[in-house]
């Protein structure tokens, strides 16, 4: 997990998400999955009050990788330790669920769910997908070879009603 980051200006089409931080915690520390529930992180860190100690960590999805991690800082948590999550539903109720396994109460963790589903954009360079949230005209990396991709808007494969894929990403120079 990281410390502090610098602040992120939202876009006017991101609400300012419901669930805020609890001021009154001794240290919070907050998991976003993908783009989006990074996005409510960031905005999140700028409510956490300057004297508060913010943890804080990003992950594509709640997989064994991120739930060890959260295991990690859960057993290693002070008292006061309040638990923030935002992500598609899925991954949240698995971080949820897992925090609540590492012996968090219910009242110690504050969630938000971004409802974004996963996309799966193609690299033209080595032929891998890369499953993320983030949206048209923004840039991922490769899963796998890393060269950064700027995802393309959905393009139909077949107008007689046939299914709809995301068009080939391009490369960012």
């Amino acid at each position: 997990m990281s410390q502090r980051a610098p602040s992120a200006t939202p876009t006017a089409a991101e609400a300012a998400p419901e669930t805020v931080v609890d001021v009154s915690a001794r240290a919070v520390g907050m998991l976003g999955f993908g783009a989006a529930g990074m996005r409510i992180v960031r905005r999140w860190i700028e409510q956490v009050p300057p004297s508060t100690p913010v943890t804080w960590a990003a992950a594509q999805r709640a997989d064994a990788i991120s739930l060890a991690e959260l295991e990690r800082l859960v057993r290693a948590a002070p008292d006061g330790w309040a638990l923030m999550l935002a992500g598609p539903a899925a991954d949240v109720a698995a971080a949820r669920q897992a925090a609540l396994g590492f012996g968090m109460r219910p009242a110690e963790i504050r969630w938000a769910v971004t409802g974004e589903e996963l996309r799966r954009v193609w690299c033209p360079h080595c032929t891998a997908s890369t499953d993320t949230d983030v949206q048209p005209g923004d840039s991922v990396e490769c899963s796998g070879c890393t060269v950064p991709l700027r995802v393309t808007a959905p393009r139909a494969r077949d107008t007689t009603g046939g299914s709809a894929q995301s068009a080939p990403a391009h490369h960012v120079a």
